[in-house]
């Protein structure tokens, strides 16, 4: 009977404790972990993430980041429009849209600058002597079909009567079409570019799209091609996650700079469809760095500007104010 009383009190004990230490239930038992989704593309923007990825750090204890690499530029943009990406790295027009559309997302800097140029397989020493000529292209009404526009027209060329725009379904579309000689002249991406001056060593860049840019609008650094974007809530709820996040993530393009012969290892291992031996020989071609948005917000708003004039519809109508950047 004396067995049987101690039981019963040392079970009512095991009972009273929880409750005694977590308030009857009240709320303040244990913080809920906050799951976030951090959504990139494969090819050079997501490199930029390398580092950070493979080291999935403990930023704080109570916030897990779901690493989300997406195949195509749709899937991305719907990520983005639909809110489901707490961080993600995007087109910068893309940045713009989602603020034009009221979305709480704010720019915290720039993944990678302008990698877009011209191979040829012909003689051209200047832009001029590209009239009559056809050139293939990729994302018809998209950054890469803007920019080339943009410097062709600053140039005196009309695009569509003084030089032909044939485009492909997409960018990978390119490099069959020059290797198997359907075109001389294309518009490319890095480290697609260096992939085919591999290959074919007939063919050679003519012209840096973001060294042109710099040349027409004055720019040191050139037109901000994607770039990190990051929830308002997130930034308001979680200020010092967002700041280490974004240290850990400058610190991650800093090494991908350092680092080619790792970074295109890693790359390939994530199947990000680069070839290591191309991003090595392309690396100074890639354009990372840069990330700081205090010194590069005049870059975005002639990037804006120029999309406006070109295609209101890709940055939603009209150029973003300026609370559009994350201000530490």
């Amino acid at each position: 009977e004396i067995y049987m009383k101690r039981k019963i009190v040392g079970l009512i004990i095991l009972i009273l404790i929880p409750i005694l230490l977590f308030g009857c239930g009240n709320g303040e038992s244990k913080k809920e972990k906050l799951n976030i989704n951090f959504s990139y593309r494969d090819g050079v923007p997501g490199l930029t993430a390398v580092k950070l990825i493979k080291d999935n750090p403990t930023i704080d204890k109570n916030i897990d980041i779901n690493y989300e690499m997406l195949g195509s530029p749709d899937l991305l943009v719907s990520k983005v429009l639909k809110e489901e990406a707490d961080i993600a790295i995007v087109p910068s027009n893309l940045a713009a849209q989602a603020y034009n559309k009221g979305l709480n997302y704010k720019i915290a800097g720039t993944s990678n600058w302008g990698t877009l140029y011209l191979l040829s397989r012909e003689e051209i020493n200047s832009i001029d002597e590209l009239k009559g000529k056809e050139i293939y292209a990729f994302g018809k009404g998209l950054t890469p079909d803007l920019i080339l526009r943009y410097v062709l027209t600053e140039n005196g060329l009309v695009p569509d009567e003084d030089i032909k725009l044939n485009y492909l379904g997409a960018a990978s579309d390119l490099g069959p079409a020059f290797i198997s000689g359907k075109t001389d002249l294309a518009l490319l991406s890095e480290p697609l570019a260096t992939n085919i001056m591999m290959k074919d060593e007939d063919a050679k860049i003519i012209l840096d799209l973001n060294k042109e840019w710099k040349d027409l609008t004055g720019s040191n650094i050139g037109y901000p091609q994607a770039s990190l974007i990051i929830k308002e809530d997130l930034i308001k709820n979680n200020p010092k996650f967002v700041k280490e996040f974004i240290k850990l993530y400058e610190e991650s393009i800093e090494w991908a700079k350092e680092n080619p012969e790792e970074l295109g290892q890693s790359a390939e291992d994530m199947e990000m469809g680069i070839k290591k031996e191309a991003l090595v020989k392309g690396m100074e071609r890639i354009n990372i760095g840069n990330f700081s948005i205090e010194n590069s917000q005049k870059e975005y708003m002639d990037y804006f500007n120029l999309l406006l004039e070109f295609a209101p519809d890709s940055i939603g109508g009209k150029v973003p104010d300026e609370k559009i950047f994350y201000k530490k």
